[in-house]
């Protein structure tokens, strides 16, 4: 007798769907004694890369000359960027895109008027063209350099500086283990005044997102400008970046007064 393709797969789902439910129900029911405990750690590292985020906005009454100058204006970002001997592979720039500019209406108390006259108010009085780059710098001693010579060139607008490392994933993968070990050393503590014992790990998981970047636009209060003799104001980038990590734990416990 020869058995469906289809109804094999449907009894298969079906057993998989039981035997996943009963390992719920096991993990439920787990009697053992557990503690679950937190743990963050906090690693200071010297950042050795930039990110700028910046764009170049082009406002005019019609859309030609807006186009035009944005292509202007980002060519001469662009050429600022490859004179100052960034690499093309760290300079991203995006699409440009366009929008029309509205007149601000107030429809507060204003007397009824003719359709055409209507139409005539809803037109465009200009248009805007817009151009995003990310820039990213691999020597900070080329960054207030930089930073101030691309408003100079074409970039009138800096959404976001980010200061980072490149040794990122390095540094994250530290902090990592000193929270477990914060996380288990939490956990012996506490046992301890128990009369327990950790005995194994029963889950452990990663919470939040692992921070490893300083946004210098949130944190003006570490990002100075300082004028100086040339009345050119420098920007003092911050001295150190935090990367953090913080894990949930749960230990079973081995402890005579717990199974009373």
């Amino acid at each position: 007798m020869r058995v469906s393709s289809s109804r094999v797969r449907s009894e298969m789902c079906a057993l998989l769907l039981m035997l996943m439910s009963c390992v719920s129900v096991v993990q439920a029911d787990d009697p053992r004694p557990s503690i679950s405990v937190s743990g963050s750690a906090r690693v200071m590292v010297t950042p050795d890369l930039a990110i700028i985020n910046a764009s170049v906005t082009s406002r005019f009454a019609t859309l030609d000359e807006a186009v035009a100058h944005n292509q202007k204006s980002s060519e001469q970002a662009t050429g600022y960027f490859k004179e100052m001997q960034i690499e093309p592979k760290y300079i991203q720039a995006s699409r440009i895109t366009i929008q029309p500019i509205w007149p601000e209406r107030d429809d507060r108390n204003r007397p009824p008027v003719a359709v055409e006259d209507l139409f005539k108010q809803s037109q465009p009085i200009g248009y805007q063209a817009s151009r995003e780059f990310q820039v990213t710098l691999v020597d900070l001693n080329k960054f207030e350099q930089i930073y101030a010579g691309m408003i100079k060139n074409g970039v009138n607008s800096v959404n976001g500086v980010f200061f980072t490392t490149s040794q990122l994933r390095e540094h994250r993968d530290a902090a990592r283990i000193q929270a477990v070990r914060a996380a288990r050393e939490k956990a012996t503590a506490m046992a301890k005044e128990l009369d327990a014992k950790l005995l194994s790990v029963k889950s452990i998981q990663e919470a939040g997102e692992p921070r490893g970047m300083y946004n210098m636009m949130q944190n003006t209060n570490a990002a100075v400008f300082t004028p100086s003799d040339d009345g050119v104001e420098r920007v003092l980038a911050p001295g150190q970046i935090e990367v953090t990590a913080n894990v949930n734990v749960e230990f079973y416990l081995r402890g005579e007064s717990l199974d009373d």
